[in-house]
């Protein structure tokens, strides 16, 4: 539901030695963004294509509908990159093209990244160097068909105080690559957002 976790994603599970291309969709109560609701619509439908290449390369595509009603809401991003791990430690780079809207509402990032075990730190900067992103992530397994992440953001815009942001998420594995996911999110001016969610993978 968070179109960087997509990144991440691939960051965390990419290897120097195989490819692989998989594909998703999904749906869920509204789509949240840094602690940010971006869309009016009672419910979003998204999808993405993520291709994890030979030396730790990565691209892909994500996209959700905003309002069935006002697809000027809706959102489409591209991202690439690159990752390699060595032992525990995983360190990796990329950028990220975001399009918002009917009136094209264009942004590039660009992220670094290093993880360690079930730890990750990343930092997103904009190419116009108009604000900063850090986020801090923790990802925990309890079951073999569970797990839960914590996340805390730190916004540095350059014309404005700094805004936290904070979430918690759990996410069900059920069979036929299925995802439930129940996300919690608090940001410092919108305050707290439940979101439900389900999506399911498809590999190719």
């Amino acid at each position: 539901m968070s179109k960087y976790l997509l990144v991440i994603a691939a960051f965390i599970m990419a290897t120097p030695v195989y490819a692989e291309l998989t594909t998703n969709m999904g749906t869920a109560t509204k789509y949240m963004f840094r602690g940010v609701k971006q869309s009016d619509a009672d419910i979003v439908i998204n999808g993405g294509i993520d291709y994890n290449g030979p030396f730790g390369f990565y691209a892909g595509a994500w996209a959700y509908t905003g309002s069935i009603e006002d697809f000027d809401t809706s959102e489409v991003n591209a991202y690439g990159g690159f990752a390699y791990s060595l032992g525990n430690v995983a360190l990796g780079g990329g950028v990220i093209g975001y399009e918002r809207g009917g009136d094209k509402k264009e942004n590039t990032e660009y992220n670094m990244n290093v993880a360690w075990r079930d730890y990750r730190l990343s930092v997103y900067q904009d190419d116009k160097d108009t604000y900063e992103y850090k986020e801090l992530a923790a990802n925990y397994e309890f079951w073999d068909d569970a797990g839960m992440a914590f996340t805390a953001g730190l916004l540095t815009p350059d014309d404005s105080k700094e805004l936290w942001d904070y979430s918690v998420s759990i996410v069900l594995a059920m069979p036929s690559k299925v995802d439930f996911e129940v996300l919690l999110t608090n940001q410092q001016k919108k305050g707290y957002s439940l979101v439900l969610g389900i999506s399911q993978q498809f590999d190719w």
